[in-house]
């Protein structure tokens, strides 16, 4: 069981171990503002209870959600992950100069923690967007204005960590890098555009030929290389068959877009989970795009979408 070991007196976020027991700890709710309890007996773990009141079901939450931007802003360090795609990029801990909480960035975006540098560290950036996540990741609609902004973001989960969490414990987790990952890197631009945006299709390789069914290109009709070759998947530029692979992230439906061109990504509509259509600013000009959401099925009975 998870306890509340957070709570907030004057304002700032105290250990229950650094507070006297009972009523005098003078700490209220981080969540609520309900006035709390310390209670340090032998029979249970040292915690916070509410006094006189219903325990906060988001209490926990919040205070692990402070502690991780306090963390942040005290150390100004954190593992930051190798960018994806990005050939030589290496994850390693790292050390900013300024920490920012809950600054406004053209009045779009709201980082957690906005961590600032004098130089280009380590090819990630002069600024890093942290986002903490204890119950709610960042969502589709937050990305696309990341990508918007070209605002570089990773995201450090805390949604499991363990019932006697301590500040140390979870500065170990922010340092080891874990539970963190990119949401968004400007220097890996296609890479994420193609994570957000493409089908998930099955291919398979049959007498040293690499097939891949239901193309968008092909009138939903399988099409097939060599996959030691150094072919494109039916010539749409996206997906490499240069190795066998058993699912390809298909673009087939955005040929003749600029990929590296696109500044904006709007109206996104799924269906199923499943793009339905999405609206695009390329080099200035507004492009409209309609997908199939039709479930498609193999011969015997496998969905081709993940």
């Amino acid at each position: 069981m998870k306890y509340l070991q957070f709570a907030l007196k004057n304002n700032e976020l105290v250990s229950i171990f650094d507070v006297p027991n009972g009523l005098e700890c003078g700490c209220v709710c981080p969540e609520c503002g309900a006035t709390l309890i310390a209670r340090q007996g032998s029979k249970r773990t040292f915690h916070f209870a509410h006094y006189k009141a219903e325990e906060c079901e988001k209490s926990i939450e919040t205070a692990l959600h402070l502690l991780g931007k306090k963390i942040m802003c005290r150390t100004k360090r954190l593992f930051v992950p190798a960018i994806p795609s990005v050939e030589k990029s290496v994850g390693k801990v790292t050390e900013y100069d300024e920490a920012i909480e809950e600054q406004n960035i053209n009045s779009i975006v709201r980082p957690d923690v906005l961590l600032k540098a004098r130089m280009d560290l380590w090819g990630a950036g002069f600024t890093l967007n942290v986002e903490i996540k204890v119950s709610h990741a960042v969502d589709e609609a937050k990305k696309y204005k990341l990508f918007e902004l070209g605002i570089p973001t990773v995201e450090i989960d805390l949604s499991n960590v363990g019932a006697d969490y301590t500040e140390e414990s979870i500065e170990q987790i922010i340092l080891s890098g874990n539970n963190t990952k990119w949401i968004y890197s400007p220097k890996a631009k296609k890479y994420f555009i193609e994570d957000w945006l493409c089908d998930i299709k099955v291919s398979k390789s049959i007498y040293g030929k690499f097939w891949v069914e239901y193309c968008p290109l092909n009138e939903l009709k399988s099409v097939s290389g060599r996959w030691w070759g150094e072919v494109r998947c039916h010539d749409c530029g996206f997906s490499d068959a240069l190795c066998r692979k058993k699912y390809i992230k298909c673009m087939g439906n955005f040929k003749g877009i600029d990929i590296n061109g696109i500044e904006k990504i709007e109206n996104v509509e799924r269906d199923r989970g499943w793009l339905k259509s999405v609206d695009l600013i390329v080099n200035g000009e507004r492009i409209h795009r309609e997908f199939c959401t039709e479930p498609l099925f193999t011969g015997d009975g496998r969905r081709i979408y993940d």
